[in-house]
């Protein structure tokens, strides 16, 4: 039986009777787990109190994920497969550019930014390569699509080099922003967004 929730101050309420199994379990946890990153930070999560507003048991959560660290790994990689990809380029270079910078840094400012932040700090290094390769790709692959489209619109239209689809100069915008967020702390602001692009993307990319 599926079941729907719903977030009452710091509670999950189920709203309709059933044990919750498999997919629809780990959703609730999922989103429990993100607004509780919303309200205390990924320092003071604790298992236990995801398992409380997910209105399950705390075994439930264990048996799943050993310790935060996985727990929050699992929800950024459910997450991630939100990211919005239909995005049409408007032949306006520099503002569709912007604007899709613009959602990424916003998006980072989420939990699932914070997820991100704090899953990678307490990644030890043998689990570092294979793990965060496997979280980057799931979360870097719907975005290169968007700048690729970007890229491919304005190399139609003689404004990119065709060079500019090679997949590091792809990846640059984004890599940008996560390298800010991550060292930071904080997304990116329309400041900081704007230096990127006039000094470093628009430069590297504009055909002559």
């Amino acid at each position: 039986m599926n079941a729907s929730f719903t977030i009452e101050g710091n509670l999950v309420t189920e709203s309709t009777a059933g044990r919750r199994r498999g997919d629809d379990l780990e959703r609730a946890i999922f989103e429990a787990a993100l607004a509780e990153l919303a309200e205390v930070g990924y320092a003071n999560l604790r298992m236990e109190a995801v398992a409380a507003r997910a209105k399950a048991g705390k075994a439930s959560l264990y048996k799943r994920w050993p310790d935060r660290a996985r727990l929050i790994q699992a929800a950024a990689r459910y997450k991630a497969t939100e990211v919005d990809t239909e995005f049409e380029p408007s032949g306006d270079l520099r503002g569709d550019l912007r604007k899709v910078m613009r959602y990424i840094a916003e998006y980072q400012g989420t939990p699932f930014g914070e997820a991100i932040r704090g899953w990678i700090g307490e990644l030890r290094a043998d689990e570092r390569d294979a793990e965060v390769e496997d979280l980057r790709a799931r979360i870097e692959t719907p975005r290169i699509r968007v700048f690729a489209k970007i890229y491919e619109d304005g190399i139609a239209r003689g404004t990119v080099r065709p060079e500019a689809l090679r997949p590091r100069v792809v990846n640059l915008a984004p890599t940008l922003l996560t390298h800010y967020f991550l060292t930071r702390g904080a997304p990116a602001d329309d400041a900081v967004i704007e230096e990127f692009l006039d000094q470093i993307v628009l430069p590297l990319i504009t055909a002559s």
